[in-house]
């Protein structure tokens, strides 16, 4: 077992190369234009060669992979991409909710997969630092009880109850910074995927570190010194998903009431009154995020998770 696993960790991390995060990004977004043409093929080339660069690559790009390998008809890249899928921290039992996959590959490559499977996750949980997973963990718990509570209080409690829960937000986003500044933003890459266990309200087929963001919209939900400076270099080194960041920015621009310099709108979750495309595409364009159009485009395709119409 313990030879499998240095082999299997030598496949995933071979032809490394030194890209940062926007090359990454700029890989997978021509994946998804050779999608938008259903150039199925084309597609999942670009798919493989990114994560053959790569040692660390975003769950939600897999499961993509794993659908358009699926539309394809290549029983081959399926299973390479399976198996990536599962070493970010996606089981097998996840994909298995989706897709019989006994109808896209052989049963006796599926049984290779399973025999396979707790060595890939452990790939993935040796890479995780899981001190600061159950951080975030309490510190989401703490936030969606003080959620609860504001929601169901009567109208004499609600005032009391948003300020504790603002208070709690900014101590919690002034954490998120001291772990930003000491280990890199918290994002999939230091604290893996979310799952149900770990809290009732998270959904595990986000594929997605979504804690950190709900507690960074929740503080940008009214005007507050924005970080986006520390953050946007995050972007580059892999630490913070792109469009993470571009949702934190949009918050932070439609309710900051312009009380806090801030990167400004990126026009995912929230446009500005007076919308410019052009510019705010080739705003999108420098964090590596597809244009409206193509999102646009990309929305038609069938069988494909659209993860980017997602909040986190």
């Amino acid at each position: 077992m313990k030879q499998l696993l240095i082999i299997l960790i030598s496949i995933f991390t071979s032809d490394i190369c030194a890209q940062n995060a926007i090359d990454y990004y700029k890989g997978i977004n021509q994946g998804k234009i050779f999608t938008i043409k259903y150039d199925f093929e084309s597609a999942i080339n670009s798919y493989e060669q990114v994560f053959r660069n790569n040692d660390f690559v975003f769950a939600r790009d897999c499961f993509n992979a794993i659908e358009l390998s699926i539309l394809a008809k290549d029983s081959v890249k399926t299973k390479y991409f399976i198996e990536r899928a599962i070493s970010q921290g996606i089981r097998l039992s996840d994909i298995e909710q989706s897709y019989k996959l006994t109808d896209y590959v052989e049963l006796n490559v599926l049984n290779e997969i399973k025999a396979n499977e707790d060595s890939l996750l452990t790939i993935y949980s040796s890479r995780i630092n899981w001190k600061i997973r159950e951080e975030i963990n309490q510190m989401f718990s703490e936030d969606q009880k003080l959620r609860e509570e504001y929601y169901t209080a009567n109208v004499f409690q609600k005032n009391k109850v948003r300020k504790r829960w603002e208070s709690l937000n900014a101590k919690q986003v002034e954490r998120l910074i001291e772990i930003t500044k000491q280990y890199g933003f918290p994002g999939e890459r230091l604290i893996g995927l979310d799952r149900n266990e770990m809290h009732p309200k998270v959904n595990s087929t986000n594929y997605s570190a979504g804690m950190p963001i709900v507690l960074l919209i929740h503080h940008f939900s009214q005007p507050n010194l924005s970080y986006d400076e520390l953050l946007v270099e995050e972007i580059e080194k892999g630490n913070l998903y792109n469009e993470h960041f571009a949702t934190i920015c949009d918050f932070e621009a439609e309710f900051g009431k312009t009380k806090f310099e801030n990167f400004g709108y990126y026009g995912l979750r929230y446009q500005p009154k007076k919308l410019d495309e052009k510019a705010l595409n080739l705003k999108r364009q420098e964090i590596g995020i597809l244009e409206f159009e193509q999102i646009e485009a990309l929305n038609k395709i069938t069988n494909l998770t659209k993860f980017w119409n997602r909040l986190y």
